[in-house]
């Protein structure tokens, strides 16, 4: 009959790699990840059926911890995509799993008259219902979790830690006496405790993942009323210089014919230059009714319009090279606006701090092809010191938002961003496309 005592084993075995693939995310492609799981399993199943064999069934509870914990969880750590307490997590929870289900089989076996009959066909049963229930009721959910969470793993890693070796400190192998009352009810306890301590740390992560994604719905809410402030204001100042050019222009044509006029009677008199003149300085008048288009995109031209105009009016030597069309961007038209008004309004206002005498200049250049390409560099004074992520550092409170806010777009879209201050001028340079995309925005 021990041919079904380690058939049984092998089954177990089999299901725990199942359990921990159900939740597993590979840094690999899954066939590549499948081969080197199964072949790796296959070596250390092999190893320690081995051992039974050598040494009987009841070393492998003695031995599982080197023989079999050590070795899967170096090859999966190899492949997994989280190299942190998220891995360590999965891995005590799977592990932790296998072996209570061991326990419990076992403990059902010894109470039936220990003929590994019991075992087989309990094994036979609640491994494969241990992986529906992970498949069906855990496998989303804690996906979700791993990818949305980088925190608080360690500390539940290590109380599943704790669970797993009281688990095998406390295991009775087969073949050995049943321990007294007070042993055999500490073991029950361990094995009660267990489940009720594991599903009180998917309730916290859960809790914690729900405030997180409050937190981040808010933060959306925020930059959808921060969009939608933007392109009012931004609308609003196009309006107004719109309709102060119509005016002028209304005003420029009922004086057209008094003008026209007064040209041909200078020309007749034959003071041409005065008349030459009189047109030119009638032509400058008629430029300066137009209103500037900055790009070919309305959204972005509103927000162009809103800062580059009065940053002009104000003695700023602007320079921008936008070509942005109307259709055809790879982000959200809106969300692009609010970077290029983070970024020019921090330009400008660096522009403003500049003393009397020195230079005062706004370059930006943009462009959607082959990819979406933005630069703004504009003139400082001071020192501009930049952080470990590359951006500017502030000790101002209430600064520095706009840059971050850029950061975050850029990690949100996986775009390439570089911020450099040398020689009295302030770059920063957004680049997105599919190899940037591929690559994770580096």
């Amino acid at each position: 009959m021990t041919v079904l005592r380690d058939i049984s084993f092998l089954w177990a075995m089999l299901h725990v790699i199942i359990l921990f693939l159900l939740l597993f995310e590979p840094k690999y492609s899954w066939h590549t990840t499948l081969i080197a799981v199964f072949a790796g399993s296959a070596a250390i199943a092999a190893v320690n059926v081995a051992a039974m064999v050598r040494m009987g069934h009841g070393i492998i509870m003695s031995i599982a911890f080197f023989s079999c914990t050590v070795p899967t969880m170096l090859l999966n750590f190899v492949l997994s995509k989280y190299r942190d307490g998220r891995f360590f997590f999965l891995f005590c929870l799977t592990d932790t799993t296998c072996f209570w289900l061991l326990q419990i089989t076992n403990f059902l076996d010894r109470l039936t008259g220990d003929t590994y009959v019991t075992m087989f066909i309990s094994r036979l049963i609640l491994f494969p219902t241990a992986c529906f229930l992970f498949w069906r009721y855990l496998s989303r959910p804690y996906r979700t979790l791993q990818s949305g969470l980088n925190s608080r793993w360690w500390l539940f890693t290590a109380v599943g830690a704790v669970y797993y070796l009281l688990i095998m400190a406390t295991s009775v192998p087969v073949g050995t006496p049943m321990p007294d009352t007070g042993g055999l009810i500490r073991i029950i306890l361990v094995l009660i405790l267990m489940p009720l301590t594991y599903l009180t740390i998917f309730h916290a992560l859960w809790r914690q993942m729900q405030t997180y994604e409050s937190g981040r719905r808010e933060a959306e809410a925020r930059q959808s009323a921060q969009v939608y402030a933007l392109q009012v204001d931004a609308m609003r100042h196009q309006t107004q210089a719109i309709q102060a050019s119509e005016a002028a222009l209304m005003s420029l044509r009922h004086d057209m014919r008094h003008a026209l006029n007064s040209a041909a009677a200078l020309i007749q008199s034959g003071d041409t230059a005065r008349a030459l003149a009189f047109i030119q300085d009638f032509n400058q008048a008629v430029a300066d009714t137009s209103t500037t288009r900055w790009c070919q995109n309305a959204s972005l031209n509103a927000v162009l319009g809103f800062y580059l105009g009065p940053a002009q009016a104000e003695g700023i030597q602007v320079e921008a090279r936008v070509d942005i069309p109307e259709a055809g961007l790879p982000v959200d038209a809106l969300e692009l606006s609010i970077v290029l008004a983070n970024a020019i309004e921090n330009a400008v206002n660096a522009c403003r701090r500049q003393p009397p005498g020195q230079p005062r200049r706004l370059s930006l250049s943009a462009q959607v092809r082959p990819q979406l390409a933005l630069e703004i560099a504009n003139t400082f004074s001071g020192q501009i010191s930049l952080g470990a992520d590359g951006l500017p550092v502030t000790g101002e409170e209430g600064h520095g938002f706009g840059t971050r806010s850029i950061a975050a777009f850029a990690e949100r879209h996986h775009a390439f961003l570089q911020c450099d201050a040398e020689g009295g001028i302030f770059r920063l340079r957004l680049l997105m496309g599919p190899e940037y995309q591929a690559h994770g925005g580096k």
